[in-house]
């Protein structure tokens, strides 16, 4: 039986917003502070890859970054965050 994997976005409302607009299952996460919480639903769910943002994922500590580009499931895609565009988004 083939197994259904979601993809997921992980970052700022705005960011995971966006990707919504994709299919992308959001996970809005405005602090790496939450990343434990972050990785427990992952966890649960089993995503084939997560979209996440470069402002969160350069706050999260060392060890874990390393982990999760380690990571092959699921597989951690680095994007710009949506303030690196230049672009200011007011909400």
């Amino acid at each position: 039986m083939t197994e259904n994997r979601r993809a997921f976005a992980v970052g700022s409302q705005v960011f995971v917003d966006l990707w919504s607009l994709l299919g992308f299952v959001p996970l809005p996460c405005e602090s790496p502070g939450e990343c434990p919480s972050v990785l427990s639903v992952l966890g649960e769910e089993r995503p084939a890859f997560v979209a996440v943002e470069r402002a969160w994922f350069e706050g999260l500590q060392e060890t874990v970054k390393k982990r999760l580009e380690k990571s092959s499931d699921p597989v951690w895609i680095v994007f710009p965050s949506c303030e690196s565009a230049g672009y200011e988004v007011n909400c």
